[in-house]
């Protein structure tokens, strides 16, 4: 049997804040729009990849948990304290973490679903 070849990997991430997450994924996280249609848009996410944000989710004022949404965005960032400032100028709560494994921030979006920064300088994620 042939192995099934990936051109491209992407994200659907279907949220109640429809408005609220285009405003959040653009203006926040500075994602830059690939394109978009009337109740969808699609972001550009790392090289490759894309995160496209439409319509019909479950919105939550709180951060969902695993039981609820066991997915993170994780955002690899070159500073993680100057990411999550620049979240925080927003007026998004945001922690950050230290381990012995690297740095995190933890946040929500608009719609409560789970996004993490993480150093991107970590050896462990190196490309070959």
């Amino acid at each position: 049997m042939e192995d099934i070849t990936v051109a491209r990997f992407g994200i659907i991430l279907k949220t109640e804040n429809f408005a609220g997450c285009i405003e959040f994924y653009r203006n926040v996280l500075s994602l830059k729009l690939w394109y978009q249609k009337q109740d969808l848009f699609c972001f550009h996410f790392g090289a490759d990849s894309y995160l496209l944000v439409e319509q019909g989710g479950v919105g939550s004022s709180l951060r969902k948990g695993t039981e609820t949404n066991p997915v993170v965005l994780r955002f690899d960032v070159a500073d993680v304290d100057r990411a999550a400032d620049r979240v925080a100028e927003f007026g998004i709560e945001v922690e950050v973490l230290r381990f012995d494994w690297g740095t995190i921030a933890i946040f929500s979006d608009p719609d409560g679903n789970p996004c993490e920064f993480k150093n991107a300088d970590d050896p462990y994620f190196e490309l070959p």
